[in-house]
């Protein structure tokens, strides 16, 4: 393979993950030549609705509506493979492709980035996850407004909304923009970063992680792209897709979690699951298969545990 062709989202955020992918690419196969193809998505386009909304308005089913266009560029063959961050694709991926690698996880929390201090904040997010778990940890204390956009857009409509006092972000996508600090200022505003307790606040399931997804019958692609892989973010990340597929969850079903690896090498899955916006069940399950501990946990999620 002379190049490889990578496609990808346009975000600043997007690009940097792309960036991150090449250069472990590159450090494992010293040599290879990579070529960035930038494609945009439903998901890009329509940030005048919820994002939860944007899968019927844009007619693209129950695919993730920040990959659909890029794997549809997969499946043609404009590009040998795709960088995502993970929590934007389905639990079971269309059977042409394969999830063939996932880097190093970053952070998995979520934040709080704050523009002025309140008792009764008014936070900013798009996530029907997010808005249901701030009523809980604010104890109903705070509200949200909906936003949507890429990081940087969202930064900026914090900063210009006189109404909002804060919004919520991935741990992960600030690290990889440059803002590891507590504190960082944008156009003469400063903002705080206070990091939420993932499990009060648990993430989306999936999050931190980057994907790399190529078509299932490119063995050269697979063979190339398993190089970089992280076996202990893809066990942790497989427990976690397996539970979503099960539970056929997409950004409209408010569930948050994360799944880790105890010293003794067996796997937790926490997962907290919202009926509705004031009532929640919080379970974890652990054993030694990804697969398993996502079915018995969805099992005890179904009986009403």
């Amino acid at each position: 393979m002379s190049i490889l062709r990578i496609g990808t989202r346009g975000s600043e955020l997007a690009l940097a993950q792309t960036h991150q992918a090449i250069a472990a690419l590159q450090a494992a196969v010293p040599g290879l030549e990579c070529r960035i193809q930038i494609i945009s998505t439903a998901g890009d386009q329509r940030t005048d609705i919820p994002l939860h909304q944007v899968n019927a308005a844009t007619g693209t089913g129950d695919k993730g509506v920040f990959i659909a266009a890029i794997e549809e560029a997969l499946a043609a063959g404009e590009i040998d493979c795709a960088v995502h961050s993970l929590k934007d694709m389905p639990g079971v991926l269309d059977a042409r492709f394969e999830l063939a690698a996932v880097l190093p996880r970053e952070e998995i929390q979520d934040v709080l980035v704050v523009k002025t201090e309140s008792a009764t904040p008014v936070i900013a997010t798009g996530s029907v996850r997010r808005a249901h778990m701030v009523h809980t940890y604010w104890r109903g204390a705070a509200r949200t407004v909906p936003v949507r956009g890429n990081v940087a857009t969202r930064l900026r409509k914090l900063i210009e909304n006189p109404e909002v006092t804060a919004t919520l972000l991935a741990r992960a996508g600030l690290n990889r923009l440059g803002y590891h600090r507590d504190s960082f200022e944008i156009n003469g505003t400063t903002l705080r970063v206070t990091g939420l307790p993932v499990e009060q606040f648990p993430p989306a399931l999936g999050q931190g992680a980057i994907a790399l997804e190529c078509r299932r019958d490119d063995a050269a692609t697979t063979a190339l792209l398993t190089k970089v892989n992280h076996e202990p973010t893809y066990r942790c990340i497989s427990c976690e897709r397996a539970f979503l597929n099960l539970l056929q969850a997409d950004c409209s079903v408010p569930v948050g979690g994360y799944a880790r690896i105890n010293t003794d090498n067996s796997l937790t899955l926490h997962v907290v699951h919202y009926s509705d916006a004031t009532h929640f069940t919080r379970l974890h399950e652990t054993g030694d298969s990804p697969l398993a501990v996502a079915h018995a946990l969805h099992q005890r999620l179904l009986a009403g545990e």
